[in-house]
């Protein structure tokens, strides 16, 4: 968009190199674009106000001159602390719309939004830690809307909920139809019953994209973040963008896309994939060893509560160490009876021939792995054949954050199928690859972690191989050029998602027409601290997520 060109819409903004050498931010790309008024040491002084000092920064300029920036949290804490230099980039981004690139001084309206994807609640309890969301006293001419989308955690779990559910339904449908039962095995009842609310988390974030290409179509700046500034602002920033340029749409702009605001901007591919290396991920431990795994940090904490517990003074026949001698003596119970079936399962591998091409590479994962001697002791290491997996901390940051939003283009791509150039089969293979960890595009942290182990000269790039046969992966519906012409932006639809079978693998026809029951039809907006907080009417701002059937559609179009 002709950033720092004069006389085009990005006049008024500006390439500033200062975190070339990721001294002001480790998981911000060297160049990054600010208004053109702001120094870098404005620049400085607002980074140390952000959380992971992930200051405002553009992220998207459209043609009618407003942006889409993004970042993290602001570090407001307790006192309600303030930064002068991040109330002045605001400031300065919401000019940077305006032919002169200043604000006039007695324009009061609060058109232009901060979004905050977290849920009211967990913005204003990260106030304990010293984070929490902007006071509105101090952004002119902004208001705040938090979407209610929920953390990685809630995410994880809702997935694993679903892929069991479907797993077992899939499981039970097989068994049906091998005894010739002419019912299926109740394929939506098993999906509704797990409670994933997988539907409900997309539905939210699509109301969140609706709201963002709503308002910058309309010619208001929007500043996403959610804590962190890596996981649901990068949904939302690449999934609007998506609706609003048609050139994200297309095989190569999806490309730019996905590196511009995933890889760039320090989405964690190796933390919330999963791609740390088994000998990392767990702990081998001896079954006949009473010790815990190390790593297990859970468990530790557990430990040395005991541990505290048994060490209070016996004479003292109060009723909290009662109590503790009793959580004792039932952790221990709990612990032996958890500790024997886990020998039992482990003498059992003793009777399989373990041919998997994995213990070549990792033997000492092997159950009939002999430790070397130690040289200190004169004996070895290895005890009773099995073995025990400890799950480190690290899978605790294991998210679909990626997945997540692959699954909404794909709802994107059904909502409006002649808008976008490539095909479902682009998506899947982007699916896979994510989680094969074969290509350097999603593996690393941040691209100062890349940049170290020179990532970009040692790895091949996804796109070499995704997206590299245009004929493998067009979409045969594409309107190409006259879809450009005729609608540029498109808006999604939160009220007609469905599950992506494909994804899942799973094909009964009766997965893709499961729905969920909604879990919020409003969003909650702020303008000022001091105002009450306002809940605006759903029907204004976002479609309300509901359960239509057929029957409803046909009468609604009657």
């Amino acid at each position: 968009m002709g950033v720092g060109v004069a006389g085009s819409v990005g006049q008024h903004w500006r390439v500033s190199e200062i975190n070339r050498e990721f001294q002001l931010c480790a998981t911000y790309p060297p160049v990054v674009a600010a208004p053109a008024r702001i120094s870098d040491t404005t620049l400085t002084y607002a980074a140390r106000y952000r959380s992971k000092a992930r200051l405002p920064v553009l992220s998207y300029l459209h043609p009618n001159g407003v942006s889409m920036t993004r970042s993290s949290q602001p570090m407001v804490g307790l006192k309600q602390a303030r930064s002068v230099q991040d109330e002045k980039l605001v400031e300065a981004i919401v000019a940077t719309s305006e032919p002169t690139g200043m604000v006039p001084r007695f324009r009061n309206e609060r058109n232009n939004i901060i979004i905050d994807a977290r849920p009211t609640t967990n913005a204003v309890v990260n106030r304990a830690i010293g984070a929490g969301s902007e006071n509105m006293d101090h952004y002119r001419q902004c208001r705040k809307v938090y979407l209610g989308i929920d953390n990685i955690h809630v995410m994880r779990d809702a997935l694993n909920r679903l892929a069991d559910a479907a797993v077992d339904a899939a499981d039970v449908s097989a068994t049906a139809s091998d005894l010739g039962n002419a019912e299926p095995a109740g394929m939506m009842a098993r999906i509704q019953s797990s409670r994933s609310s997988w539907l409900s988390h997309l539905q939210n974030i699509l109301v969140g994209v609706k709201t963002i290409v709503e308002a910058i179509d309309a010619g208001h700046h929007v500043l996403v973040h959610c804590s962190d500034g890596w996981d649901r602002t990068a949904q939302l920033t690449s999934l609007a963008q998506l609706c609003l340029d048609p050139y994200y749409r297309t095989i190569e702009g999806f490309a730019v896309l996905v590196e511009k605001e995933w890889v760039s901007f320090g989405h964690q591919f190796t933390l919330r994939n999963g791609h740390l290396g088994h000998p990392d991920r767990f702990t081998v431990v001896r079954a006949g060893r009473k010790r815990v795994p190390e790593h297990s940090e859970d468990i530790e904490d557990i430990d040395r509560d005991v541990g505290e517990t048994e060490s209070a003074d016996d004479g003292a026949q109060t009723g909290s160490s009662i109590f503790g001698r009793f959580a004792t003596r039932a952790f221990r119970g709990v612990q032996s009876r958890i500790s024997s079936a886990i020998q039992t399962a482990s003498d059992n591998l003793d009777d399989i021939d373990y041919t998997d091409p994995f213990f070549a590479e990792y033997p000492e994962l092997h159950p009939d792995y002999v430790r070397p001697v130690d040289p200190s002791t004169g004996t070895s290491a290895q005890q009773k054949r099995g073995f025990r997996l400890g799950r480190t901390k690290h899978d605790r940051e294991t998210s679909p954050v990626f997945q997540q939003f692959l699954d909404c283009v794909y709802q994107l791509w059904v909502q409006h199928p002649t808008m976008f150039e490539f095909n479902e089969r682009f998506l899947l293979d982007l699916f896979y690859h994510g989680h094969a960890a074969q290509f350097g595009t999603f593996l690393g942290n941040n691209m100062q972690e890349r940049t170290a182990i020179q990532m970009q000269e040692r790895t091949q790039r996804v796109w070499s191989v995704v997206g590299h046969d245009p004929q493998l992966y067009r979409n045969a519906v594409y309107q190409g050029d006259e879809a450009k012409r005729e609608q540029r932006v498109i808006l999604p639809e939160p009220r007609f998602v469905q599950y992506w079978s494909a994804m899942f693998s799973c094909h009964d026809p009766a997965f893709a027409k499961c729905t969920e029951p909604a879990t919020r039809d409003e969003l909650i907006v702020e303008t000022a601290s001091n105002d009450p907080t306002v809940r605006t009417d759903p029907d204004e701002l976002t479609v309300k997520p509901t359960n239509l059937t057929d029957s409803d559609l046909a009468l609604s179009s009657n």
